[in-house]
């Protein structure tokens, strides 16, 4: 059976089919639910799911490194929309907490990039 790596805590969570035939993910552990609905969606997850069948990049799936890799990059995904959500409901001027949650979420956002940029950095091996 087809499975992907919790991107919380790494569990194997094995691709399901609901009532309509669209394919979902459940980790029991975290209560993570992930539900794929639209057609992109489903043949994007399909090609992912046979790259990690066919590629080294598999074995890696259950690494910590490869796992904080995928939250940093959901979390700055997360972080975009929240600020484009901000500024799509304002029609000329941002007021002053408006600004405040951008600058705090650009923050939060670089302090992401820097940890990627350290989990993308080669390691030394003693």
């Amino acid at each position: 059976m087809q499975s992907l790596p919790c991107f919380l805590c790494g569990s194997q969570l094995e691709k399901r089919n609901s009532k309509n035939d669209k394919p979902y993910f459940v980790c029991d552990p975290c209560g993570l639910q992930v539900f794929v609905r639209r057609k992109r969606g489903i043949e994007k997850l399909a090609n992912l799911m046979n790259q990690l069948e066919h590629q080294e990049i598999y074995s890696h799936a259950n690494s910590p490194d490869f796992l904080r890799i995928l939250a940093i990059n959901n979390e700055i995904n997360a972080i975009k929309a929240e600020i484009e959500k901000i500024t799509d409901k304002v029609f000329l001027f941002l007021n002053d907490e408006e600004n405040a949650a951008i600058e705090a979420l650009e923050a939060r956002q670089k302090v992401l990039v820097s940890e990627l940029e350290r989990l993308g950095e080669p390691q030394d091996e003693d």
